[in-house]
């Protein structure tokens, strides 16, 4: 049986329908079907019922699921030890990132690229945890512990955020008392499926405070997003202070928010950690992160807004 074809059936169980797992593949939705079609009159057996709501295995498919289940749990073990076995330096590494921690690594690639010669860096840009088992990403940077045992962990710093405007907009209010802006200022905060963010419950806390309930006047559900928002002038803004404080258009009302902070984790499957491209990555993540300590955890000298 080709374990193609059994990658294919793997996905479509996995996403429910064909342009989903399509787009999982990164092939196109035609081929998808042709493929699970063949497979099927391979096996002399229908793999999926289409019901209104997506695909679902049928009895005989269940019972292939599981082992194609187990199959690409050892290909999945074989790609990762196979990347163990190289000697050289030299090669790709791909770090999931959210668009926050993509800002501060961005600010210092140069850097960060100085340490890592040879190495081909690929930043995935994402909220979503990419599965290192299935190597999705060999390293990620997350704000947060993931419940996943089977994978190493080390801390990298704190990164802060705080309150910020754009310099002419935060003119406007020079007058007001840190209270009134909840009440004067408009706000840009993160939509529903973001309410996790760091800062979002300290700002819904305060608007409601201000006489709500009071929504922000732009809600957006990517940090690159926000960032731009609150530079254009649209309203008040939490960035983190590695972003905010390094923007000269920018000025930060206040200290860091104490609730705010978020640590950062970098987490490696063990079967890679040892690969030397992305021990090289792991020393050089450490390193930048050490070296700016005192600008993610907002502490270094900066102007602020007269309170």
């Amino acid at each position: 049986m080709n374990w193609d074809d059994l990658r294919i059936f793997l996905a479509v169980s996995e996403a429910g329908n064909l342009s989903a797992a399509a787009r999982a593949l990164r092939i196109s939705q035609p081929t998808v079907s042709r493929r699970i079609a063949a497979l099927e009159e391979q096996l002399s057996a229908r793999l999926f019922d289409r019901l209104p709501h997506g695909l679902m295995p049928t009895e005989q498919g269940a019972a292939l699921l599981q082992h194609a289940r187990e199959m690409a749990r050892a290909a999945e073990a074989a790609d990762r030890q196979t990347a163990a076995f190289a000697e050289t330096e030299e090669a790709e590494v791909r770090i999931s990132v959210n668009e926050q921690t993509a800002l501060f690594l961005i600010d210092h690639l140069p850097d960060l690229r100085a340490r890592l010669p040879g190495v081909q860096m690929e930043l995935a840009v994402s909220h979503l945890l990419a599965n290192l088992s299935r190597r999705e990403a060999d390293l990620l940077i997350r704000n947060c512990m993931p419940d996943y045992g089977a994978l190493v962990a080390k801390k990298l710093g704190v990164m802060a955020f705080a309150v910020y405007g754009a310099r002419e907009y935060v003119e406007h209010f020079q007058s007001a008392t840190p209270e009134a802006l909840f009440t004067q200022a408009d706000w840009i905060g993160w939509d529903e499926e973001h309410q996790y963010m760091s800062g979002q419950d300290w700002l819904v806390e305060r608007l409601g405070k201000a006489g709500g309930p009071r929504r922000e006047v732009l809600r957006v559900n990517d940090g690159m997003t926000l960032l731009l928002a609150v530079r254009r002038g649209v309203g008040l803004g939490i960035l983190p202070c590695c972003a905010g404080d390094a923007d000269p258009s920018l000025v930060r009302l206040g200290e860091p928010l104490r609730d705010a902070a978020a640590s950062q984790y970098l987490l490696v499957h063990p079967d890679l950690r040892k690969v030397p491209a992305v021990r090289r990555a792991i020393d050089a993540l450490a390193w930048l992160f050490e070296r700016e300590a005192v600008a993610l955890a907002g502490s270094a000298s900066v102007p602020m807004a007269a309170q």
